[in-house]
């Protein structure tokens, strides 16, 4: 059978919905496949909290202003989006199922999207959206690790996939807010999958990795084996937990505790901070009146939530003891990860090599913001340039529109 591609379109627009800023941009895809930017746009989030839509109208009012910014630099229209989900309702499952093949024939295309479709329609509740499904094994008879069974004769066909899925309500949050600023959506992408798409190198995908991003509103991993996704955690807690944290205890604003954070927090507590002293701006005092405390006050609010963090996450990473070892080789990102420190501090809680994330190099991408503001953005690009998942289309149903429960599972693709 021949494979099937998906013809590239030459302008693409991805926007990553976020608890701290909304952003995006619009790239051309020239012949060549070389990719440039020609429109960003950016806004502090209004209406999110925790990478979840709580208000439409501030939502919908920040959507809009960073899509006429991409429009009025790019000179162009956008008319679709690939989008970012993210929420602390994201749910990693694994289903294994096995079904008889009919005497004397090969396995088929057919074979394999009943086999999966009956997987989802067991495995996943009615109230659940599939967002991405990834064929991690096919077993025929007693043969393990077929990668492509389709053409194979076999008395059975067994199915090991990945399936990444959040509760509908919210998706249709989102199409409904996206639908306010008049633009389709293309693909919905869950937020740590873009993350690790951008932040991991190919070889690191391939022998076992996993990225683990500390942004505003949650903390998210995604572990890689072999190429793909097997599995995937959030936490509904970030670095404006910290912030706030630091404002409670030292009676200070949330801006100058993100200042506070940024410039002088760490995630280890050292015998020289009792010495160094910082500037404290007093909330509802006189603008320049400021108290000296010991830089240690303000890194023993820190600590505990980053270790809290931590110990969640590494409640999730273990649930799967299989994929532990994508978890020994961290790729860390997010606007946490630039606190001081906080490198060996991963390295010492989660038991684990890791680097910092490097932004991959786009042409134009803008440089008056840091290196993890497009990082998802990044990751919405990569998604819908490769060709990594050919063999499963994601099929989404607009909210308005009545699906069956077999419509709103995935059409796979087979050579």
């Amino acid at each position: 059978m021949k494979r099937l591609f998906r013809k590239k379109k030459p302008y693409v627009t991805v926007l990553d919905i976020g608890t701290s800023k909304i952003c995006g941009f619009m790239a051309h895809i020239q012949s060549n496949g070389k990719v440039s930017v020609i429109g960003t746009g950016f806004m502090p989030s209004k209406g999110i909290k925790s990478g979840t839509i709580v208000d439409l109208d501030k939502a919908t009012e920040c959507i809009s202003a960073v899509l006429m910014q991409i429009e009025k630099q790019a000179g162009k229209e956008v008319e679709s989006v690939t989008v970012n989900v993210s929420s602390g309702q994201l749910k990693s499952r694994h289903l294994v199922k096995t079904i008889p093949i009919a005497d004397g024939h090969p396995i088929t295309a057919s074979d394999v999207r009943h086999l999966v479709d009956g997987m989802i329609a067991q495995g996943v509740p009615a109230e659940e959206e599939v967002l991405h499904a990834f064929p991690l094994s096919y077993t025929i008879d007693k043969e393990q690790g077929v990668a492509e069974p389709w053409g194979l004769y076999a008395n059975q066909l067994k199915a090991h996939v990945h399936v990444v899925t959040i509760p509908e309500t919210q998706l249709r949050n989102l199409v409904m807010v996206l639908d306010r600023c008049h633009v389709e959506i293309d693909k919905k992408v869950a937020t740590p999958y873009a993350m690790g798409l951008a932040c991991l190198l190919d070889e690191e995908k391939k022998v076992g990795a996993t990225v683990l991003d500390i942004g505003a509103g949650t903390t998210s991993f995604a572990s890689f084996m072999d190429g793909g996704l097997v599995h995937l955690g959030l936490v509904p807690f970030g670095g404006n937990h910290l912030t706030r944290d630091i404002a409670q205890v030292l009676s200070t604003s949330l801006n100058s505790a993100e200042r506070l954070k940024i410039l002088n927090g760490a995630a280890f507590l050292s015998p020289k901070d009792e010495l160094e002293r910082i500037i404290v701006p007093i909330i509802g005092e006189e603008e320049e009146t400021n108290i000296h405390r010991p830089r240690s006050d303000l890194i023993k609010v820190i600590v505990p939530r980053l270790e809290d963090i931590f110990e969640k996450i590494l409640v999730l990473l273990s649930e799967k003891e299989v994929f532990q070892v994508a978890a020994r080789r961290i790729v860390l990102s997010g606007g946490t990860s630039s606190l001081q420190g906080i490198k060996e501090k991963t390295e010492s809680f989660l038991q684990g090599n890791v680097r910092l994330a490097k932004l991959p190099q786009i042409k134009n991408l803008p440089n008056q913001f840091d290196s993890y503001t497009f990082m998802v953005c990044v990751g919405l690009l990569e998604y819908v340039l490769s060709s990594f998942d050919y063999k499963v289309a994601e099929k989404f149903e607009k909210p308005t529109q009545k699906t069956t429960r077999l419509g709103k599972v995935l059409k796979w693709l087979v050579k």
